[in-house]
């Protein structure tokens, strides 16, 4: 019983307030002036123009997920961890995402592990996962467990075009739809593909909690030269 109010009180959370549960980093930045209302995968409020120049999102159009077509179950089936962890209530059964959470089918593995195990601050509906629960109902999840889930994910078939990829890799913090902002209030359409190609690989800051501050870094195995040559090209780099 403890578990089901668990999940129901994340439910609420999200789809009264929630910014996003998955991407870069938590909260974002306070929005400055409001504009029209951003585009996304489901409900929210309007954007705002943010100091990066982009639109700031909030609540699930701000974050990916993937409608069927978009994607493809992976070869295997999901580990146990996906289920008795929770993750499949919040992030749909191929990690596709739902109203709930966002597309987690390919967050690097280090990031991942960070949110896992810290969560986000309110008003995400995200909460720390420990490795052994409290109780016998609560929700916990053992790094076993999670090293399984996250190779699960990580091993889901990618997409094969510079918008999939996008949505996929980038969406969650840079606008599910358009790269124009989203979660993150950055534009990154027409940057310089150099610019790009260095954030990417290097990352940015050092606290996964801040969301305008910090981006994990992709490696080439997770995300090859050529797929971010996809990227870019759907981003019109320079």
């Amino acid at each position: 019983m403890k578990k089901l109010t668990q999940l129901l009180g994340v439910f609420a959370t999200v789809v009264i307030s929630a910014t996003t549960v998955s991407g870069c980093s938590s909260t974002p930045d306070a929005p400055a002036t409001m504009t029209t209302a951003g585009t996304g995968g489901g409900g929210g409020t309007a954007g705002s123009t943010g100091a990066g120049g982009g639109t700031q999102l909030t609540g699930t159009k701000a974050y990916t997920v993937l409608a069927v077509g978009e994607f493809m179950a992976g070869p295997t089936p999901a580990p146990s961890g996906w289920s008795t962890g929770g993750c499949v209530t919040c992030h749909g059964s191929n990690g596709e995402g739902t109203v709930i959470g966002p597309e987690i089918r390919h967050v690097p593995v280090v990031y991942a592990n960070w949110v896992v195990r810290h969560g986000r601050p309110l008003p995400s509906g995200m909460i720390a996962f420990p490795m052994v629960a409290p109780t016998t109902t609560d929700l916990a999840i053992n790094d076993t467990d999670l090293a399984a889930v996250l190779a699960w994910l990580d091993g889901q078939p990618k997409p094969t075009t510079g918008v999939g990829l996008y949505r996929d890799f980038c969406g969650n913090c840079h606008g599910p739809m358009t790269a124009t902002g989203g979660a993150v209030p950055v534009s990154i359409i027409g940057k310089m593909a150099t610019e790009i190609t260095q954030k990417v690989r290097m990352g940015e800051g050092m606290d996964p909690a801040m969301r305008n501050g910090y981006m994990p870094a992709e490696d080439m195995n997770a995300l090859t030269d050529a797929e971010l040559g996809l990227i870019q090209a759907y981003l019109m780099a320079k």
